[in-house]
């Protein structure tokens, strides 16, 4: 069974697309009425219940027994030296440590000593400074959809060897290293394919509202309203699970 890809309706389940066909009409209105609620001033959704939504909660419901026990395809944009390791060994959860160890290896490689030196006082201060990088670990970070990989937020990724974290510790040192981060490997995604329940928390509560936003819009005259979400995959993706590997400019990945 082919992974669901929700950029391209034609590989959802045929009985989710059947009722989003059916009632598009009604869930538009439901849709709409809610977000008008949701947008109203305190003091009259204080006084007032938000409108009632019976069939967009049916759709909701009918696309999660849909695809209990269907794959989704995800997007991990990222900087690589070599595509054949993401081949052979998957996609690691995110660690800071692991992730310099391998900085280090490529700068050896390079023979960017001065560099090198910058690395561990870097860590140090931004291990000091700041968590936000610690608290992104232990996760396989991806998208749903090829415009995330487009709109400005994955620039980091494909311009920075080691990623985001790796990128703001160079800002640290001040040096070289910052510079020598953007002429190691080249920008890459990779797609993967993962199973809607049981590997990213997010998907369970996120992809049904998601594809009824998203089945709107691609009828026209409608902007999604709720469906831009990461995948948080709290283990290694192996490699089985990877589909291609390619440029952000392949046809594969373009919107």
């Amino acid at each position: 069974m082919n992974p669901v890809d929700i950029d391209r309706i034609a590989t959802w389940p045929s009985d989710i697309t059947a009722f989003l066909n059916a009632h598009s009409k009604e869930l538009r209105i439901e849709r709409e009425a809610d977000h008008e609620y949701a947008l109203a001033p305190s003091d009259f959704r204080i006084m007032n219940t938000a409108p009632p939504m019976p069939r967009w909660n049916e759709a909701k419901a009918l696309i999660a027994t849909a695809m209990a026990d269907r794959e989704v395809v995800a997007f991990h944009a990222t900087r690589l030296v070599d595509i054949n390791d993401v081949y052979r060994d998957g996609l690691f959860r995110l660690n800071l440590l692991q992730q310099v160890a391998r900085l280090k290896k490529q700068l050896e490689v390079a023979g960017a000593y001065d560099e090198l030196s910058e690395v561990d006082m870097a860590l140090a201060q931004i291990m000091e400074a700041d968590s936000t990088f610690i608290k992104r670990e232990g996760a396989v970070w991806a998208s749903p959809q090829r415009v995330s990989l487009h709109n400005g937020g994955c620039d980091v990724f494909y311009d920075h060897y080691g990623g985001e974290a790796i990128e703001r510790m160079a800002g640290y040192a001040k040096g070289k290293l910052e510079h020598r981060l953007k002429q190691i490997g080249e920008p890459a995604v990779v797609i993967i394919r993962y199973p809607a329940y049981g590997w990213c928390r997010f998907t369970h509560s996120r992809l049904p509202q998601s594809m009824i936003e998203l089945h709107l819009q691609y009828e026209g005259r409608w902007e999604a309203m709720d469906h831009d979400w990461n995948i948080m995959i709290k283990r290694d993706v192996p490699a089985q699970h990877v589909i291609a590997v390619v440029p952000p400019g392949d046809l594969a990945v373009a919107v």
